[in-house]
């Protein structure tokens, strides 16, 4: 399959025009417009990624997180993003991000993050929202109490719910529930506002969590792992349709936390 056309078929379930100003999706390193036969999909890239695209003989890694974020003045093999680009181009691995596209678009991260949890009646939960991160939805029946949804979400997420923080009533019972996958803290107001009994994200960081408590909204941080590394299995169901690519999973642990 020609290199562009599958990029086409990315660009149809996260069209890139969906990218926020600030971002960097779409085409990280583009070493072809031939033929490709084999796509890893991984979260982002890093030395391990590399090693084990290198080592199933991958055209192409298709990825969340950008390689390139900032601006790049050169390419420097003695540092991390320089190295990364040169072993990649050494090995003829070209590299595709869909970051906030994949965040935004019908059917993406957010969309299918409440689809885990099982969810019901998922919906964008504020009105006239330019950004079309954020979702909520409800569980079933009438909820549950916050420290078995909790275990229900860790399970559902297969991350070890030591990996979470929590901050809110301890006994709170819980229906309704919003969330912003990745970092989403600048949309707890909206949660509180939209009547979200918790609200998930990752990256919550202390004051975030202080505002939170003071608005009365209970808050569940995830991690940006855990919350995002979804991508994968979600992005592969999408182009299963492809039978003419070998398309694999990259199976490298990519959560840089350890519990000790």
């Amino acid at each position: 399959m020609k290199i562009n056309d599958f990029i086409a078929e990315v660009e149809k379930i996260a069209p890139l025009e969906l990218q926020e100003e600030w971002d960097n999706s779409g085409w990280q390193i583009k070493l072809t417009d031939g033929e490709i036969s084999k796509v890893m999909v991984a979260l982002e890239v890093n030395r391990q990624v590399v090693y084990d695209a290198v080592l199933n003989k991958i055209d192409l890694l298709l990825v969340h997180h950008p390689l390139i974020f900032g601006k790049i003045s050169r390419v420097d093999n003695n540092d991390i993003t320089g190295n990364l680009i040169v072993e990649l181009i050494k090995h003829g691995i070209s590299v595709y991000s869909t970051h906030t596209p994949f965040d935004r678009c019908s059917g993406g991260n957010n969309d299918y993050f409440g689809q885990v949890l099982g969810l019901e009646d998922i919906e964008l939960f504020m009105e006239n929202d330019p950004a079309g991160y954020c979702r909520a939805g409800s569980l079933p029946g009438d909820g549950m109490k916050i420290s078995d949804f909790i275990d229900s979400a860790a399970r559902a997420l297969r991350v070890d719910r030591k990996y979470f923080n929590y901050a809110g009533r301890a006994d709170a019972a819980v229906k309704k529930i919003g969330w912003c996958t990745g970092a989403g803290a600048e949309f707890l107001k909206a949660a509180k506002a939209a009547g979200c009994d918790l609200y998930i994200t990752g990256d919550l960081k202390y004051h975030a969590a202080q505002e939170a408590r003071e608005i009365g909204l209970n808050v569940l941080d995830c991690g940006h792992f855990g919350t995002e590394q979804i991508f994968v299995e979600n992005m592969i169901s999408k182009l299963d349709k492809l039978e003419e690519i070998d398309i694999i999973q990259c199976d490298v642990n990519l959560n840089p936390f350890t519990i000790v």
